[in-house]
């Protein structure tokens, strides 16, 4: 299993942490939006396709969003998510 991390700008309070099945981070991305729906709208676009605008860490390894597509999660890892923040 990997286990998915949420920031708390999303969760707020509630539950950040997810198990899901290893695959590639598409694949865990969306098990994640179909295992948890109230983030569905955060994570996947219209066609189920994942959304580029967060950040994804595996084991604390930033993944550009040109490498998403490629990068393939292995049982064990932490899929951390960041969704951009602006402060003022």
């Amino acid at each position: 299993m990997v286990t998915v991390v949420l920031s708390s700008a999303w969760t707020q309070g509630r539950r950040s942490e997810f198990e899901v099945a290893e695959g590639s981070l598409r694949e865990v991305l969306r098990a994640l939006a179909e295992n948890q729906p109230d983030y569905r709208h955060r994570l996947l676009d219209g066609s189920g396709e994942p959304l580029e605008y967060f950040n994804v860490y595996v084991d604390d390894e930033f993944i550009p969003r040109r490498d998403r597509s490629r990068a393939r999660v292995r049982p064990g890892t932490t899929v951390t998510i960041v969704p951009p923040l602006a402060g003022g």
